[in-house]
Parts: C-alpha cells; structure tokens; sequence
C-alpha cells in the first residue's frame, strides 16, 4: 500500500507541475487527479502515467518540467 501512495503522490506532484508550467489545457488537471484518485492497483497508476506521457508528449515545456522532476527524484536516492 506504501508503494501505490508514493506512486500517486509522485503523479500528482507531476501533473501539479506541468499545470503550473502551463503544459496543461484548462480542466485537464482536474482529470488528471481524478483518474489518479480512482487508482486502486499499481498497474492503474502505471496506465494513468503511461496515457499522461502520450497526451504530453509533443507539448512545449514538458521537457523542462519532466526533466526537472525526474533529477528531484533521482537526487534523493542518491
């Protein structure tokens, strides 16, 4: 259960990100998170991030705001 709440977290942190970056369309944040907080299983969530990269990856600033948000998560493991 620890690893589906860090996971969820870890998305909403992300989606929060590119919404404050601009990256998302008006209501998408909103859908977003919905779909995040309906996630009951791992795989759900996994889904949600795999359609998030789809729906995102031609748009201008998500390389910034994914980048950044990557090395963040990479830096506290190191």
């Amino acid at each position: 259960m620890a690893q589906l709440s860090a996971y969820s977290e870890d998305l909403y942190e992300l989606v929060a990100a590119l919404d404050d970056r601009g990256v998302l369309r008006s209501g998408e944040r909103e859908a977003w998170e919905e779909g995040i907080d309906d996630a009951d299983e791992i795989s759900e969530l996994r889904t949600i991030e795999e359609a998030l990269h789809k729906a995102m990856l031609d748009r201008e600033g998500v390389t910034e705001v994914v980048s950044k948000h990557t090395a963040e998560r990479t830096q506290a493991f190191v």
